[in-house]
Formats: C-alpha cells, structure tokens, sequence
C-alpha cells in the first residue's frame, strides 16, 4: 500500500520487473507514479508491502532537479560518475608519473603496476569513455564549443540536460546491472533528443522504468506498461499503442469476470447465512467461509479494473477538466512594440536581433530550432530580461502580462497549501476574491476537497503544474506569454488549456515544441526563429515542416559567449536584410 496525507494511492499493487525491461510507468497526474518510482529508489517507504530489488543492481535516480550551482564544466560534470573508468584513470596517471623515477628496481616495479593499471583503464571501457560521452552529450544536444561551459552558466532546462547525461553515463544508466529510473526525463527536450533517448533506451542493456506522458518516448523505448489506475497497478506487454489497444478488451473481460464474482459472492453469502447455525452443516458452512474470502480478496483486485472510467488516449482513470479563463482587460489594439531589439544577457555575445508587434487577438507560435533563443525572446518581451539596445514599449496602461513559464511549478511556495497559494495570487488583482473561485479554479483541473488543503511541497510535478496553472487563469490578463506550457502537464491538463484558450480573445504568444499543442491554439502569425534572428509573418497552418528543424545545437546564451565573433560576423551580414515585422 502506498499513501500521501489520507489518500491511498494504491493498495494492494504487485508487479515484477524482469532485467532488461523497460517498463513505462503511466496514469494520470496524482496517482502516483512519481511517488512510487522515489519508494522504488529508496527515498520513501511504503505504508505496507514491500520493494525488493537486487542486491546486485547500481540504481540511478532521475528526478526534476538540476545541476545548478556546479563550477564544473559541462564535460566534467557529465562524467562525474562514471566511477570505475575514473577510479582507472587516476591510478593510470599516478603510475605513468611513478614511471618517471630513475631508480632502475621502482621503475621495474612500476611498470608493472602500470602494466595492471592499463588492463584495468581497458577493462573498465576507458579507452570507449570519450565516444561514449561524446555520444549522449551529441545525443542530447550539446554543441561541442559548449563542452568547456561551466554547468551554473546554463539555463535551468540545459542544467537537466546535464543530469540527465551524467545518469546515462553513470553504471546504473549504462550496464546490464543498472536499474535506471526516470521521472519525466523529456520536459526539457527537443524531438530530436527525445528521439535519440528514446533509441538510447531502448539499445541499452540495463533494466529501466519510466513516468512519461510522452507518447513517443513510451512507444519507442519500452517493452512493457504498468497503469496505475484505480488504485491498482495494471501491466501490459507492449509499447504504449499496445497498452491503449489492449486496455480496452481487458477492462471488457474484468467487467464480465466481475459480474460472475458477484454471483458467486452472493450464493456463498447466502449458504454461510443459511446454514452457519445448522450443526450437521457448520463445517460446509465453514468452508464456504474461506471460499469467501478466497474470493473477495480476488475482487479487489478485479474492481479497480472492472469499474474503470478512462479517456481515449490517455492513461490512468479519466477526469474531465473544464479550464475557463478570465475575460481579457480592454485595452489598444497593438499592445507591444519591440523595435530594432538586441536580445541577449551581454553585449558582447547577443543571441537574436529583430522588431515586432503585437496585437490584441493575435495568436503567435514561435518556431525554431531548439538552443536558437526562442525562451530568450519570451523573456525580452516579457521584460524580464533587459533589452542589449532598441526599444521595448508597452503601447497602453492597461495592457496587462500573463507570463506561464516551463519553470514556473519549481517556485511555488512550497510552504502554502494549494488553495492559499491560489487565493493569495487572484487576491493580488481582485481581493475580495472569494474561497469558493479559489476551488473552483483547482476543481478544474482535478485539484479538489482535501487535496485542495495539501501542501505544496507535497505534491508531484504534474500537480504542482496543475496549480500553477490554476492560479495562472485567474489572473485577469490581456496578453499570455507561454514558455512551453505542455511540458509538466498531461494530456488531460494541455487539453484543458487549449479548450480554454479557444474562446479567449486576447493576445497569445507561444513558445512550444509541441506539434499538436501548438495547431490547437490555431495561430494566426508565427515567428521564425534562427541563426541569430527572430520574424514574423502571417501563418497559414503548420506542417510536420516547420517543426522539423536544422539543429542548433547547444544553450543559446552559453553557444553566444564561447561564439562572440562569429554571431557577430553573421549579424553584420544579415542585419542589411532584416526589416521591422508587423
């Protein structure tokens, strides 16, 4: 049994994961995954039952924290702990220094030690270590020149890039005794590098477990699913396709086998009640007793499944969110003008350069490669980042700014409960807002009764996200300013998103990598976004094109300061034909 607070979250779940499976863990945000894969790598207990693992196996932990603060460079901190080809190296360079002496006997005896150290550097893969760090550094897109920056320098999405390196090149994420387990390892990745995870995944000999909501990444990588639904634990052979495709037919087959459970429940019932006090039949009665018992404690593993209600598409028990954003503020029809803008953290190394407007009703998807400085925009015009030089003018008073960052769940209070926080961000507007909107607000998006008191802290990252995104609607804006908001949510959140949205007349500009997101907010203009420029033009729908990108590998900012002169070079060609974009 597992629990949070007074909500079972499973209860009498059992599974076994065989080496070498990749098993994808899915359900809806809540249930459990999360909390269940932190009990699986030893950070929590369970309230009863219990995790056995191998003695044998090197578990590595992959959750949604980042590297930030580390001096190391991007290169050191990825292979900080691949422990036996480090532990090799150093004694090869001591030996090769022990070498060095001119006493002939300590040169023989070192020899030979060095002789050993070179079988083990060869054993432990070292002479392999750099193609192999090479190869999930280029897998998950980090250009070369970006191998030297130190980790603290980069953005809070590359610093998981970097933990997520350092795992895979770790002994739990590359033998065949790891036990890999990862927590929504894609949030901060593009298609290309979930593609190449995925591949990553699948080719590699160690057993892992994955909570994903990315439909790609479980159907590429994985052999088997487990559900977490009805507080059970439901598993599947197959990719995620073959999980939806075969849920079906079990749910029909529990329903019927619960039908006759029942039947059978009541004739046993009704012999034990007839004849418990009859002598000559007490014994039969007896027996009956424990056919009974038998029987009930395999319907409780039959209900969860007999009684689903799901979504087509989606994992885990369904739960119809109704998201309803607030009416837009009145205000001018262009609301932001950024003229001749040079974006970037220093003069010296600019990431972009271009001008544009934006205007009430318009519905903006940016567009470019990953690493090419798309959030840097965001931030410009959001005024959180100070413009290099041009012009950022907010045109009206009451133009108002709703900013929805792919960071945004990490910083909530997590002292607050979920309706505190929500309440204390509407009442910044409007405070007279009452309770009543606060749950309403959460209720929305599945966030309701008692785990509407739960703190934050105590909530999973989906949740955490739910929340946010709660309080994110009640504030009454005229132009939303989206940073990847499908990244922490699930396929029933980013649905409530979108459906709100379509009504919703006021300025949106969003910055996705998410196809299918980004045709549902039906853009009206895009903003193309590569080598060093940023424009915009009117959209006309999107093909799998445009999201099909050149890759530009490596964090805008830090590709910028270990590249000045020739961003420069190339901004000097091209700024002769940049003109302003409406």
């Amino acid at each position: 049994m597992l629990s949070v607070g007074d909500v079972d979250l499973l209860s009498e779940a059992s599974c076994a994961v065989m080496p070498g499976q990749v098993v994808g863990l899915v359900g809806g945000n809540g249930c459990g995954k999360s909390t269940l894969l932190k009990c699986i790598a030893g950070k929590r207990s369970v309230q009863d039952g219990e995790i056995a693992i191998s003695k044998e196996l090197e578990v590595g932990y992959f959750e949604q924290t980042a590297v930030s603060g580390s001096q190391k460079t991007v290169y050191q901190e990825a292979r900080a702990r691949m422990d036996r080809v480090n532990a090799a190296e150093k004694a090869l360079r001591a030996a090769e220094a022990a070498c060095e002496t001119e006493d002939d006997k300590d040169a023989c005896m070192a020899a030979d030690v060095l002789m050993d150290c070179l079988a083990e550097f060869d054993a432990a893969g070292g002479y392999e270590a750099e193609k192999r760090i090479a190869g999930v550094l280029d897998g998950l897109g980090f250009a070369r020149s970006q191998w030297d920056v130190k980790c603290d320098d980069l953005s809070g999405g590359w610093q998981m890039r970097v933990a997520l390196a350092r795992l895979l090149l770790s002994p739990a994420g590359s033998g065949e005794k790891g036990l890999l387990l990862l927590d929504e390892p894609t949030n901060h990745l593009d298609e290309a590098a979930k593609t190449w995870l995925a591949t990553w995944i699948k080719d590699s000999p160690c057993t892992t477990l994955i909570v994903s909501h990315e439909a790609e990444l479980l159907d590429g990588a994985c052999s088997h699913m487990a559900e977490v639904r009805g507080k059970g634990l439901h598993w599947y052979t197959g990719n995620f396709t073959k999980f939806l495709e075969d849920r079906e037919e079990r749910i029909s087959i529990a329903k019927a086998t619960y039908e006759k459970q029942l039947a059978e429940e009541a004739e046993l019932k009704d012999f034990i009640r007839r004849f418990s006090a009859n002598a000559s039949k007490s014994t039969q009665a007896q027996s009956r007793q424990k056919l009974l018992d038998k029987l009930q404690k395999e319907m409780r593993k039959t209900v969860s499944a007999a009684t689903a209600t799901i979504s087509d598409g989606a994992a885990g028990d369904a739960s119809k969110m109704n998201l309803r954003l607030t009416k837009p503020p009145p205000s001018n029809q262009v609301q932001l003008k950024l003229t001749d803008g040079v974006l970037g953290y220093s003069a010296d190394a600019p990431i972009l350069r271009g001008s544009l407007a934006l205007e009430r009703e318009m519905r903006v998807v940016v567009l470019g490669p990953n690493g090419a400085g798309k959030s840097t925009l965001l931030k410009s015009i959001s005024g959180t980042m100070p413009l290099i030089s041009g012009e950022r003018e907010i045109t009206d008073d009451r133009v108002k700014l709703g900013v929805f960052s792919q960071d945004l769940a990490q910083y909530l209070p997590k002292e607050k409960s979920c309706l505190e926080y929500v309440l204390d961000v509407a009442r910044e507007d409007d405070p007279a807002t009452i309770e009543q909107v606060g749950r309403q607000a959460l209720g929305a998006l599945g966030i309701t009764g008692t785990m509407a008191l739960r703190k934050i802290g105590s909530l999973s990252g989906g949740e955490k996200a739910r929340v946010a995104l709660a309080a994110f609607v009640l504030q009454p804006r005229n132009c939303l300013l989206l940073d990847e908001p499908s990244n922490h949510l699930d396929v029933g959140a980013v649905q409530a998103l979108t459906d709100g949205l379509r009504g919703w007349d006021g300025c949106l500009f969003a910055v996705s990598h998410n196809k299918a997101f980004c045709e549902s907010l039906n853009p009206t203009h895009v903003i193309r976004v590569k080598n060093g420029q940023f424009h915009m033009e009117n959209c006309y729908g999107l093909t799998d094109a445009d999201f099909e990108h050149e890759e530009q590998t490596g964090d805008a900012t830090a590709m910028a300061k270990s590249a000045v002169t020739t961003t420069e070079e190339a901004v000097a060609v091209e700024e002769k034909e940049l003109a302003p974009a409406r």
